[in-house]
């Protein structure tokens, strides 16, 4: 039977930093060259990883990486059973050596030089079915030619050996004995099958706005018909696919548009329905305020929104699309930034996009300041 595959990982910003870097920096999840350094040699060694068995042999190197190619990176790996090691007459350990601070990169590559077991040049995928070992680290190099940053996603080390040739009568394994051509050739073959299943064994990820990644993101927005998912930064996506099938259950209503603007800006518009205001009729406030500001139109709407939450320029056109998506198309509106100015007569709400201070005398002391205000109907400021 088929021994289930381990791995270990490095694909993020604390297991990264448990290694050792040189001219190369943790960003995000990543490890790259330093910001400074684009062109040059970037060094990482990383920890030391336990098998828990002695003797283990180890299956496949994979390093996923970006803006390098195949002869800009060179891999040493190393692997031991014991801990404890002499260099020059003296015993030492191999993770007091690893944590040692005053011992430098190189120090550390001379002396570890004796459990070196395999270098691999100018690949990011490799078996090592030649490498045994409880004990398995490995130093990678980067040598940055390409004129960007190189950038290592993510590393994974598989455990233990498998290899296709066991599953073939004896004669073919007794005659590769020597050569182990064959073996290299199916490992080909077993490499692609092996990310072809855990592709299939990872697929419920893909469909997960919360942890799929960012290039299917778009793809499950063509699923579920947004339009123009391009405008939204990559959060405020995520959390619109995960409430977009509640979000079209009610779509034409108030609470739809009000929840969708919501995503998009962070906060809750105010949405006016002009059939609402019909309890006004007949007062003098609906003649001489509320008809100047928002007409008699009962099939006309307006969203309100603060300009504290439009960031940019381009914010109030894509809440307007929102909107025209969401509101049934018999249905007018228009979208009304709320400056935080006051304009008597029009649109300032007091304790929203207007307060009343302490009234105080204007002084011209380079700490006082007279704000911007209108009196009457005049051009007087």
């Amino acid at each position: 039977m088929r021994e289930k595959l381990k791995y270990f990982i490095l694909n993020n910003a604390y297991e990264f930093k448990r290694g050792i870097c040189e001219n190369m920096e943790v960003y995000g999840n990543s490890l790259r060259f330093s910001s400074e350094k684009i062109s040059g040699i970037g060094r990482f060694m990383t920890r030391v990883f336990d098998s828990g068995d002695r003797g283990t042999v180890w299956h496949r190197m994979l390093i996923n990486a970006e803006n390098m190619s195949a002869d800009e990176l060179r891999v040493t790996v190393y692997a031991t059973d014991s801990k404890e090691f002499s260099y020059k007459g003296e015993t030492y350990r191999t993770d007091e050596v690893f944590r040692d601070k005053s011992l430098s990169l190189d120090k550390k590559t001379e002396m570890f030089s004796v459990f070196e077991k395999k270098k691999v040049n100018g690949a990011r995928d490799a078996l090592l079915h030649d490498v045994s070992g409880q004990y398995l680290w490995i130093y990678v190099e980067v040598f940055g030619i390409s004129g960007k940053p190189a950038v290592i996603n993510d590393i994974r080390l598989y455990l233990p050996a498998e290899s296709w040739i066991d599953r073939l009568p004896r004669i073919y394994r007794k005659s590769d004995q020597e050569t182990g051509f064959l073996e290299r050739y199916l490992g080909i073959f077993q490499t692609l099958y092996d990310e072809v299943e855990e592709e299939i064994k990872n697929i419920s990820g893909r469909f997960d706005p919360e942890c799929a990644e960012s290039g299917f993101l778009e793809w499950l927005a063509d699923w579920l018909d947004i339009s123009d998912c391009s405008v939204w930064k990559e959060e405020k996506l995520r959390k619109l696919l995960l409430t977009a099938v509640s979000l079209y259950r009610s779509r034409g209503t108030r609470e739809c548009l009000s929840k969708a603007i919501e995503l998009y800006t962070g906060e809750r518009p105010f949405i006016i329905e002009n059939f609402s205001l019909r309890e006004h009729i007949g007062t003098s406030a609906y003649d001489r305020t509320l008809v100047p500001m928002y007409g008699n139109d009962p099939y006309k709407i307006f969203i309100l929104v603060r300009s504290e939450v439009i960031e940019t320029d381009n914010d109030k056109g894509v809440l307007w699309r929102i909107a025209r998506e969401l509101i049934p198309v018999t249905v007018d509106f228009e979208l009304k930034v709320l400056e935080p100015y006051i304009f008597l007569g029009q649109y300032s709400y007091l304790g929203i996009n207007t307060y009343l201070g302490k009234p105080g005398n204007a002084a011209l002391d380079g700490r006082s300041r007279i704000t911007f205000s209108v009196i009457g109907e005049g051009k007087e400021k």
